[in-house]
């Protein structure tokens, strides 16, 4: 027992006498021997002693260690210089007291500086970590949004070939806007958070959409993911403003976001990655209205013409790369409503055995993918109908093919039928009518069959 105070003694000292090594008057030389020493000497159980060197710390000296370009004598090279300052922030920032504190979330640009693709040592993946755990309050956000910061982990985002690094990038990002979003929900009146939150999405809408619709690797996957991810939650006052100060960069964002999301939904696709790009469908129609996504289908009749007359199989030939474009928007509904239909019979098999049996059956996984999907389909068909109404009359030349309209019309009234079967179920079942309020695929339901019956005037015999 003697020992083990003696220890903690001697450790205590010498962590004593390396803080005063690193006071602002100490010399440069003193002050890299004491911050090389400190993290040997602090134990991540012995929060107190973490707390003493935290109070102590010379932040102003670690911030020209993140910026210095070179040593600070002939004897000390650069990348040693930022790797002290890295260890030393790291022993913070995995305490959650510290790591928010202003001067660690001042360190936030310096450290950023640092980020670097294919890094050959650890430097990088643990910077990530650091700003992972410095960006949870409000003024770590800030911070984070700065467009310098982000484009920085997006250097390292887009360039690198370390898919970890990659990873770490891509969950950052997406935390850092989950975090944003969700403090702006709880409270919208933080004018600080809401203009960086405003200014970053110019900066992450461009740089993702131009990846999506560009790059041919997996790259296009991760800007699927951030892009799903992110947009759905920011605040829809935010997204107007958005569209008010970026008016003119709009139709640059929304066509390679189209051509992106063309490219992704025209391979064969696992049912995650297919479902990210119909949330982002039907995020963008939510903001951006409908012509941006069904506007080419009234070229679907002028480019089927150059298509018979070229007669060629070759899918690269112009007229037939224009007939795929311009028929895109038609074979999305399709997609969808056909997803949306094997959804709502298998939602139906499973609540008439539940009406049978007695009981719930339970499959959460399966459960929330419908909950999720099912309004999200709905969403997207709901446009479709609506851009095709006001958009198309039988005694007006539209530009759209009739054969690819009646295609339409069969798939959406296919889906329809079970739709409608699903809710005459559903209402004649239950107990209690204002259940089915609470009920998330049945206010879908709901809704779609109101707006196909005004939009096509048919009655649920």
């Amino acid at each position: 027992m003697e020992n083990v105070t003696s220890s903690t003694r001697d450790r205590s000292a010498e962590i004593d006498r390396c803080l005063s090594m690193i006071v602002p008057s100490a010399s440069d030389e003193s002050k890299f021997v004491g911050m090389l020493i400190l993290p040997k000497l602090l134990e991540q159980d012995n929060v107190e002693n973490v707390e003493r060197v935290f109070k102590g710390m010379n932040f102003k000296f670690i911030e020209r260690l993140l910026r210095t370009n070179h040593g600070m004598d002939a004897e000390v090279p650069d990348p040693m210089l930022k790797e002290i300052a890295v260890n030393i922030l790291g022993c913070f920032a995995h305490f959650e007291t510290l790591a928010s504190e202003p001067d660690m979330v001042e360190r936030i640009p310096g450290l950023s500086r640092l980020l670097t693709a294919n890094d050959e040592t650890d430097q990088t993946r643990e910077v990530l970590n650091i700003l992972m755990c410095i960006a949870v309050k409000k003024e770590g956000l800030v911070k984070m949004l700065d467009p310098d910061v982000l484009k920085n982990i997006f250097s390292v985002l887009l360039e690198t070939d370390k898919e970890q690094d990659r990873a770490l990038c891509t969950q950052l990002i997406i935390t850092v806007y989950a975090r944003s979003c969700q403090l702006l929900h709880e409270n919208n009146k933080i004018p600080s958070l809401s203009s960086t939150l405003k200014y970053s999405l110019s900066t992450l809408i461009s740089i993702l959409s131009n990846t999506l619709n560009n790059d041919q690797k997996m790259l296009k996957f991760e800007a699927l993911n951030i892009l799903s991810s992110v947009l759905p939650d920011v605040p829809a006052e935010i997204i107007k403003q958005v569209k008010v100060d970026s008016e003119k960069k709009l139709d640059q964002w929304l066509d390679n976001l189209l051509g992106g999301l063309r490219q992704i939904l025209s391979s064969k696709l696992h049912d995650s990655q297919r479902d990210k790009a119909i949330l982002l469908i039907a995020c963008l129609l939510r903001y951006f209205g409908n012509n941006w996504l069904f506007k080419s289908l009234q070229n679907t009749k002028s480019t089927k013409r150059k298509k018979e007359k070229a007669s060629s199989d070759n899918a690269n030939h112009s007229a037939n790369q224009a007939f795929a474009i311009a028929n895109f928007p038609a074979l999305l509904i399709h997609l969808v409503a056909i997803e949306a239909k094997i959804m709502i019979d298998d939602i139906n098999d499973r609540v008439i055995r539940e009406h049978n049996e007695g009981k719930k059956i339970t499959n959460v996984a399966k459960n929330l993918r419908q909950e999720t999907m099912v309004p999200v389909y709905f969403e997207i068909l709901e446009a479709a109908m609506e851009y095709l109404a006001t958009n198309y009359t039988e005694d007006k030349e539209s530009g759209m093919d009739p054969e690819m309209l009646l295609k339409i019309r069969t798939t959406l009234s296919d889906m329809m039928d079970v739709v409608m079967e699903l809710l005459k179920f559903m209402q004649g079942t239950t107990d209690k009518p204002e259940d089915l309020d609470n009920d998330m695929i049945a206010q879908a339901c709901i809704r779609i069959v109101s707006i196909w019956m005004a939009e096509e005037g048919f009655e649920i015999q």
